[in-house]
């Protein structure tokens, strides 16, 4: 069994953390659990786009010193040794094979040189070599509203702040609009925090995304400031619910909306016990699967490596499913073999195939539940389960 995941009270909060606290109490907690990181499968696409703009900040700083190709090269090095180190998040390997991984260098390398010709001396330095005052910035740590309010833009300047996102969600259905409004809000806040800190209020928002695409809209001093108020006070609220919750399940608020695209399903007892009296989900495009059930057989495919994994006794985010074989590779998905029958497991981030059944895709997690560890609720020096 792995350790428990404990969620304490939180000191402050951040954009990121209040556009999950809008969403759910118990994603907002497992967001700012460094533990419960270690259950999440990431997208190489979000390693990509930092390291997009990790190259273009060092350009726009040291724009004659920077080797474009070399900074890409070290961003995307550090990105592979972090991955290597993670449970689910190794299986990438090799770079080259993320999504988009050659447009997003090209387009990244076009940019940096691009900067390049049209770079100006450096404003950073007075002539007395004295720091100058900060216009810009990629992921620098401010601190606002007292100390509650801690954020990270990806990118800000005195005209915008960029948020970037592994993918942008079509604007033209419900959900698309609704998280497109979650990451406006972000922004938001982030502008509140730079103006409290820094002193100037950056006019434009933008959400980017992975292959060069982006929204942008105008930002409003008085807009931002209520948002960034409200953050503060969902984060009071949040630390007296956290005092009287009985558990994780009564602390969290399951629905379709806060959790069919969580990046926290493995491990939430909310989720499964919800999903447990859904006869399933409407699809939503985009979304993934997931399923939990009892291991019933494992029949292994000719390759050696291929596994057809049967569950019995499911639920599942897939309508009428109460059985359902699906087939893995051992070499991503883990050696379903080392389980015997009877073994409960649980699948989040499946594919449809186009019979409407499961698939297993690079980013699909197949782990047995007793390896999966239990959320606590810390209170007052006390642990709740």
């Amino acid at each position: 069994m792995a350790p428990t995941l404990a969620i304490t009270p939180l000191a402050n909060t951040s954009p990121t953390t209040a556009a999950e606290m809008s969403l759910c109490r118990l994603r907002a907690g497992l967001s700012m659990c460094a533990a419960a990181d270690d259950w999440v499968i990431h997208d190489p696409r979000l390693w990509l786009g930092k390291a997009y703009h990790s190259l273009l900040e060092r350009v726009r700083i040291e724009p004659a010193e920077t080797d474009p190709e070399r900074v890409w090269d070290s961003e995307i090095s550090a990105a592979v040794r972090l991955a290597s180190g993670h449970q689910f998040d190794r299986r990438y390997g090799d770079p080259v094979r993320w999504p988009s991984y050659f447009l997003i260098r090209q387009r990244a390398l076009s940019a940096a040189a691009s900067l390049r010709l049209k770079a100006l001396p450096s404003d950073r330095r007075l002539p007395n070599g004295a720091a100058g005052p900060i216009r810009s910035g990629t992921e620098k740590k401010l601190v606002a509203r007292a100390g509650k309010l801690i954020g990270r833009p990806d990118r800000f300047d005195r005209t915008s702040v960029t948020d970037y996102k592994s993918n942008l969600p079509d604007a033209t259905t419900p959900l698309g609009s609704e998280i497109l409004e979650r990451y406006r809000r972000q922004i938001r806040i982030y502008a509140a925090i730079i103006a409290e800190v820094l002193g100037f209020w950056p006019k434009k928002g933008i959400i980017a995304g992975p292959s060069d695409t982006s929204i942008k809209f105008d930002l409003d001093p008085s807009e931002c400031n209520a948002e960034a108020d409200r953050a503060v006070k969902d984060l009071d609220d949040w630390n007296g619910a956290l005092s009287s919750a009985r558990d994780a399940l009564h602390f969290a608020n399951p629905s379709a909306p806060s959790c069919q695209n969580c990046r926290f399903q493995l491990v939430c007892p909310a989720f499964w016990a919800w999903l447990g009296t859904m006869p399933g989900l409407v699809r939503t495009p985009g979304a993934t699967a997931a399923a939990a059930g009892r291991l019933k057989a494992v029949q292994l495919g000719n390759d050696g490596d291929l596994q057809t994994v049967t569950l019995s006794n499911a639920i599942s985010t897939l309508p009428g499913a109460c059985e359902f074989s699906m087939v893995t590779r051992q070499s991503i998905h883990g050696d379903a073999f080392a389980s015997p029958p009877g073994t409960d497991y649980r699948i989040v981030g499946a594919g449809f195939r186009r019979d409407g059944r499961l698939s297993a895709e690079v980013a699909t997690v197949l782990v047995p539940t007793q390896q999966i560890p239990e959320v606590s609720l810390w209170t007052g020096g006390a642990a709740h389960d």
